[in-house]
């Protein structure tokens, strides 16, 4: 019995997840992009903003993708998008 509801809440939980964790990888490119056009206008509290989203976007990704039930080639792909994307963080800067 407890095997069965197993298969039962992780079928209809990972479609969720795994939809919540494409909405938030398409945030944050679309975050990224808002970043490099606010740099080129030099809108320092749109960057300010969007940087500190792009921040929280990111760990709420990292938090969701370490408790999803996901297998490991998906967790590979959502590790190295992380690891990207912390990685374009930190190169942002905020105009003095």
């Amino acid at each position: 019995m407890k095997f069965i509801f197993n298969i039962v809440v992780r079928s209809s939980v990972q479609p969720d997840i795994y939809q919540d964790i494409k909405n938030l990888e398409n945030d944050i490119l679309r975050i990224e992009d808002n970043i490099i056009e606010f740099l080129n206008m030099k809108y320092d509290e749109g960057i300010k903003k969007s940087l500190h989203l792009l921040e929280s976007d990111l760990k709420y990704l990292s938090i969701l993708a370490n408790g999803a039930p996901i297998d490991r080639n998906e967790d590979r792909k959502i590790m190295d998008f992380l690891r990207t994307h912390y990685d374009h963080l930190q190169k942002l800067s905020v105009p003095a």
